[in-house]
């Protein structure tokens, strides 16, 4: 049976943002901290209905949302983090006023990870400068550099407005986003060239990836011994359909 394929989509850019230890998760109970540090100031988390009560974090999450929502579409994915949608703002800046200077970068956006550009610390700021200014790349990459751009921007205005740091992916979708927002934290961000996407996917780890961390996952690597998404990928639509099932497969 044919399986229905999405239609081809517009090119877009699309940054998940991720705050940096926005609360400590498993935090020590008190009297052993106390042991390990007699002088500390515990803080009592506020409680309502016998849990924790975390309308002061949504509050402040409520802040930096405010702010990413400035220069486009913002998604909640948790308390946290954020999907935002920068396609039409990285198409003004690149109809109106693109990269073309690298001496012009400012310097949060000069200190972004490409993935696939070389790993010469020493360069790194002048190879990464030159990439945010690339002329000859097509429209779709071209993008990716002004969204890199906006997100430094945007980053920076958290910091100066919340004192809330945060990192950032930044990819044409959702997936490849999130999957390197958490890369280089803390204060960091990174972005995922088209070039660079099946190297990523190549070594990452089969359950790293949405909707096969539970039970798919498990079946792919007990059933055809996948490790990773380049292992699944050595896989024909046919027998991976053969196994699970047309509309799984």
């Amino acid at each position: 049976m044919p399986v229905a394929r999405p239609e081809p989509q517009e090119p877009r850019v699309i940054a998940h943002v991720d705050m940096d230890c926005f609360y400590v998760q498993g935090p020590c109970a008190g009297d052993e901290a106390k042991r390990v540090c007699s002088g500390i100031n515990l803080v009592q988390v506020p409680v309502a209905r016998g849990k924790a009560d975390l309308n002061l974090y949504r509050s402040a999450g409520a802040e930096v949302v405010a702010i990413l929502a400035s220069k486009g579409k913002c998604e909640r994915a948790s308390i946290d983090e954020v999907y935002l949608d920068l396609t039409d703002a990285a198409k003004e800046m690149l109809l109106q006023a693109p990269p073309d200077s690298p001496e012009g970068i400012f310097m949060e956006a000069a200190k972004s990870n490409i993935l696939g550009l070389p790993a010469d610390a020493s360069e790194k700021e002048k190879n990464v400068r030159a990439w945010l200014c690339q002329s000859e790349a097509d429209y779709q990459d071209k993008l990716l550099p002004c969204g890199a751009i906006i997100v430094a921007q945007l980053r920076v205005r958290v910091l100066e407005e919340t004192q809330f740091t945060c990192s950032a992916g930044i990819a044409h979708n959702k997936m490849l986003a999130k999957l390197v927002s958490g890369m280089h934290k803390p204060a960091q961000q990174t972005v995922v060239p088209s070039s660079s996407v099946q190297d990523l996917l190549a070594s990452l780890p089969v359950k790293k990836m949405k909707q096969l961390g539970g039970k798919l996952g498990s079946s792919l690597q007990d059933d055809l011994g996948v490790e990773t998404i380049g292992d699944l990928l050595s896989f024909t639509e046919e027998k991976l359909q053969e196994q699970y099932g047309v509309n799984t497969g």
